[in-house]
This record gives C-alpha cells, sequence and structure tokens, in this order.
C-alpha cells in the first residue's frame, strides 16, 4: 500500500480547509435566518390572533356591560312598578273594607220612614258601638198617642231586615194640653245595611 505524502503546507491546507468550511457555515446561517424568520413570522401571527380575540372579547364585554345597564334599569323599572302596584292594592284593600263596612243610611232612613206607624213621631235617633260585638247600635227616641203605636213600631223594626235584637227600654206617660202622650225609648242592632 502506498502511503500518501502531503507536501502542501500546514497554513495552505488550513486555509484549504476553511474555505472548504465556508460555505457549511454560510449554509447554516441561512437555515437559522430561514428558521428565525419562520419562528418570528409565526409568533407574529399567534400573536396578532391573541390580540384579535382580545380585541373581541373586550368588544363583547362592552356589550354584555351595556346590555347588563340596561336590564338593571328595566328590573328598576319592574320593582317599581311592583311597589306601585303593591301601594294601588293596598289602597284598594282599604276602600274595599270601608265600602264593606259603610253603612248606606239613605236606604235605612228611608225603611224607618215607611216603619213609623201613625201617631208616632220620633225626637232624635242615634247611633253608637256595640261593647259585646263589632257594629253599631242604634237608639231611637220619640213620643207616640198610645202605648199600641209603640209596639206596633217595635214590631215593625223587628220585622225590618235593619235591625236586630229590638229592645224598649222605656215608656212613660206624660200630659200635655190634656192629652195623654207617651214617650219611649228603643234600641236596636244594626244589622244588613250594606249593599
Amino acid at each position: 500500500m502506498i502511503e500518501r505524502i502531503n507536501l502542501i503546507p500546514d497554513e495552505i491546507r488550513s486555509k484549504k480547509k476553511a474555505g472548504q468550511r465556508r460555505p457549511l457555515i454560510v449554509g447554516f446561517l441561512i437555515v437559522y435566518v430561514i428558521l428565525l424568520g419562520t419562528v418570528y413570522y409565526y409568533q407574529k401571527t399567534r400573536v396578532k390572533g391573541k390580540l384579535n380575540t382580545m380585541e373581541t372579547i373586550r368588544k363583547e364585554k362592552d356589550e354584555l356591560m351595556a346590555q347588563n345597564a340596561r336590564y338593571r334599569e328595566v328590573i328598576e323599572r319592574i320593582t317599581l312598578t311592583q311597589q306601585r302596584e303593591n301601594e294601588i292594592r293596598k289602597r284598594l284593600n282599604v276602600i274595599s273594607a270601608i265600602l264593606d263596612n259603610r253603612i248606606y243610611w239613605s236606604e235605612i232612613l228611608k225603611n224607618i220612614t215607611h216603619t213609623v206607624p201613625d201617631g208616632v213621631w220620633l225626637t232624635s235617633m242615634s247611633t253608637y258601638d256595640l261593647t259585646n260585638v263589632v257594629g253599631k247600635g242604634v237608639k231611637f227616641s220619640g213620643t207616640a198617642i198610645s202605648n199600641s203605636g209603640i209596639a206596633e213600631f217595635v214590631f215593625a223594626l223587628e220585622n225590618s231586615r235593619f235591625f236586630g235584637n229590638i229592645l224598649l227600654s222605656y215608656t212613660q206617660k206624660r200630659e200635655l194640653n190634656g192629652r195623654d202622650l207617651y214617650d219611649f225609648e228603643i234600641t236596636a242592632d244594626l244589622k244588613g245595611a250594606k249593599k
């Protein structure tokens, strides 16, 4: 076998080897720059996508906040309307209670006018609160020509739909211009004066 002998000085040989390495280094640099550019472009695209996503999310958040403000306003209006409705209901309940407990005096007085017999005159009529039950009582004071007129009046009150628990408190005879008159007082519970 033959051995090769290199007669080229080491300096030239090292320059030649360095010259052979240069394209390899340049190739690595080109690949490195291309790879760096690719990574840069990829990262830039991802960052741009993330920024677009963030912008979309921010817009959605702003829309949701505006919508939330509108909903709050609507909820406040609904709450205010419900409060007004409750106030109106309370007022209507009070009015209904007043009307339910209302005594229609015009009907009662009309009935009394037809109930008082001839020869009996009422001098006063007053109301009072009943002690044992809720309701009103009526006290009639008057004068009659005879006790039978008073009895007829008591009977008419007992048959009236407006009065119950009729009680003749007293009857007293007195004389006026040579005639006998009978003063009386009758109490009764008011019962059906509502419509």
